[in-house]
């Protein structure tokens, strides 16, 4: 389940408002699944890399098609993973995401990563059977497509 569904209902009504759903369902196809990438605690007893000099950063992916979440630690200037991947069920018994899924997350947190390390979050990621979108908060002087 999405950590936060209420507020991607918000975005995804903004995006269906400014025409972007309905452009991307044209170009890709009906939208099938919704990933939510947010920040995270990194619990002590996952972080395998340890730099003193930067801050390390958990991200956190949740679906709305799993009732499991996956996570990974990184340092984002330094471009250096903090950890491997960890799962945490929502629900008692959940199923855990995929590999295919937990390596979409992975690379939607790293595409999402400008060169001097900034990042906006939470990442809003649409899937269809062709392809996906992903809605990332920008500030305000940066123009791309993905401010919503």
């Amino acid at each position: 389940m999405l950590i936060d569904p209420k507020m991607y209902q918000i975005v995804e009504e903004a995006l269906m408002k400014n025409g972007s759903i309905a452009r991307f369902e044209r170009e890709q196809g009906e939208i099938k699944g919704h990933m939510m990438v947010t920040l995270c605690n990194v619990p002590d007893e996952y972080l395998t890399t340890r730099l003193d000099d930067e801050q390390v950063y958990g991200f956190e992916a949740s679906f709305d098609f799993y009732d499991s979440t996956a996570a990974f630690a990184f340092y984002p200037k330094s471009k250096i993973a903090g950890s491997g991947v960890w799962v945490t069920p929502q629900i008692e018994g959940a199923e855990p995401p995929s590999r295919e899924w937990i390596e979409f997350f992975v690379h939607t947190v790293l595409d999402n990563i400008q060169e001097d390390g900034s990042f906006g979050i939470p990442m809003y990621s649409f899937v269809a059977d062709v392809g996906d979108m992903t809605v990332v908060p920008t500030a305000p002087d940066r123009k791309d497509e993905d401010n919503v």
